[in-house]
């Protein structure tokens, strides 16, 4: 089964999912990453107060809102929002409990200031969307590349990748291609799957 494929098939269990149960699902998704980026840290220095970049979902992702609520939570570390282009190139932005948030190009939402990060400030977490995934880290977004071209040029400056998925969205093995970047970690709302050497 190709890409498009899958991502269509994902797209529809994703889709029919009550919001109901959407809306349970990210609860728990988001404690399972508060839970484990406070162990993580504990187990590796390097972890500890690393910014974490975390996308704003659609109304059918996995939910992010509490994240943008919860930087106590998350060890102090700040948090940072993209700010996508028109062409697709995307930055990030700090949030405060001020930050002002509006619409951006795709229709998501986005802070209207912030500080950016940058690599040179040093290395952070992200936190990304997907549209499928498969236990081997391999991701299907939907299909814009946005992070994918931001990840290619920002890999050496992400300690840990983590995708935030629904169960339901897992498919059989994807077929990787060159410029592709395998996930971490995929934590879904039954399980943290650890794809590669975290």
């Amino acid at each position: 089964m190709n890409k498009d494929q899958l991502r269509q098939q994902a797209l529809s269990r994703r889709r029919d999912m009550t919001a109901q149960a959407r809306t349970s699902a990210s609860s728990s998704i988001q404690q399972r990453l508060f839970s484990y980026l406070i162990e993580a840290s504990e187990q590796d220095n390097k972890l500890r107060d690393t910014p974490l970049l975390v996308y704003r979902s659609l109304s059918d992702e996995v939910g992010t809102t509490r994240l943008f609520e919860s930087c106590a939570e998350l060890a102090d570390r700040d948090i940072y929002a993209p700010v996508t282009q028109h062409a697709g190139d995307m930055h990030w932005q700090r949030i405060t409990p001020n930050t002002i948030w509006q619409t951006g190009s795709f229709g998501i939402l986005e802070p209207a200031e912030g500080a950016p990060w940058s690599p040179t400030d040093g290395p952070a977490i992200l936190a990304c969307p997907l549209v499928g995934f498969d236990r081997n880290g391999n991701r299907l977004g939907l299909g814009k590349g946005c992070i994918d071209r931001w990840l290619g040029g920002a890999k050496n400056h992400i300690l840990l990748s983590i995708g935030l998925a629904f169960a339901c969205q897992e498919c059989s093995p994807i077929a990787a291609e060159d410029h592709d970047i395998p996930l971490d970690i995929i934590i879904t709302e039954e399980e943290i799957i650890a794809c590669r050497n975290y």
